[in-house]
């Protein structure tokens, strides 16, 4: 590895120890080589601090840092980000698997694409097991295009939801003069990153499933935030990405409103509805058994 690598790999982890080692020997063992893996560990309370120093023993690619208090995942990555020295900047997170060729194709992608921010591909899923699925996420874009279409197609989408996760690899530079990811949008900043980005770059893209998403058995969130919460904080974000992008086009703007409050209130409806059939559900589970007792439900 030269001493200034081309690629900064900024890995966040908390609490994921029992997942972590097959994450890390998949980063390891990538065919490109010029790269330092950062580990930013988010004050981890498990095995996580004497897995990640066996690695920095064993790699002088590899770095660990341990935070002393929970900073959140926006911080956290921050951090790592601050840390780094590459020109290219990949993110990547817990117990996901990576394919041996992605660190190269990424860079391929931003090579060949000169003006994206960033790149990202399709994903792949994990089974609880840690077996790869044979379900794929694909979204119909060219290996190099405006990032208005990016932003075409997330304003197309009525539940607030990303075409692209939180493992990208992007030019560092731009993160910086982004400000870095945003605290007050917690672990959806990143979505609120891609919509900035898009707004002023062209976006890089590779079809092929080159990230295994680590299944939510095997992987459970570890952030305490309810429906309703994660909906307002996705909502401010595609408000703020339509007014930004729309800014100067009044009529268009307007339009771009009233189709977010629509889509809002249609999440919003469909997030209750789908509340209410869980707590059916979780009724049923619990007093169903009294009621096939007493013989009042087949």
């Amino acid at each position: 590895m030269s001493a200034e690598p081309r690629v900064s790999v900024v890995l966040t982890t908390f609490n994921r120890a029992h997942v972590l080692r097959p994450t890390l020997d998949s980063i390891l063992g990538q065919t490109f080589s010029d790269y330092e893996l950062i580990i930013c560990d988010n004050c981890s309370t498990d095995g996580t601090k004497e897995l990640c120093q066996k690695y920095v023993r064993a790699d002088t690619r590899v770095s660990y840092y341990r935070h002393q208090d929970n900073i959140g995942m926006p911080g956290n990555l921050n951090f790592g980000i601050r840390k780094a020295r590459g020109v290219y900047l990949a993110n990547l997170h817990d117990g996901d698997l990576y394919d041996r060729t992605m660190l190269e194709k990424w860079v391929g992608a931003l090579d060949a694409c000169s003006h994206a921010a960033f790149v990202f591909n399709a994903y792949g899923y994990l089974d609880p097991s840690g077996s790869p699925s044979t379900k794929v996420d694909r979204v119909p874009l060219p290996p190099c295009f405006p990032g208005t279409e990016l932003l075409r197609i997330f304003f197309q989408r009525w539940r607030f939801d990303s075409p692209v996760w939180g493992m990208v690899m992007a030019r560092r530079e731009h993160y910086v003069t982004e400000r870095y990811f945003d605290d007050r949008f917690g672990f959806y900043a990143d979505i609120d990153m891609w919509l900035k980005l898009s707004t002023k770059h062209d976006v890089a893209y590779v079809n092929e499933p080159l990230i295994f998403l680590a299944s939510r058995n095997a992987a459970p969130r570890l952030f305490l935030e309810t429906r309703l919460q994660t909906q307002r904080t996705l909502e401010h974000m595609f408000w703020n990405g339509r007014m930004r992008h729309f800014r100067g086009r009044p009529i268009r703007k307007t339009a771009e409103a009233i189709r977010h409050i629509a889509f809002a209130m249609a999440c919003r409806s469909w997030s209750t509805a789908l509340a209410g059939r869980r707590f059916v559900r979780t009724l049923l589970a619990r007093i169903g058994p009294r009621l096939r007792e007493r013989g009042l439900f087949e």
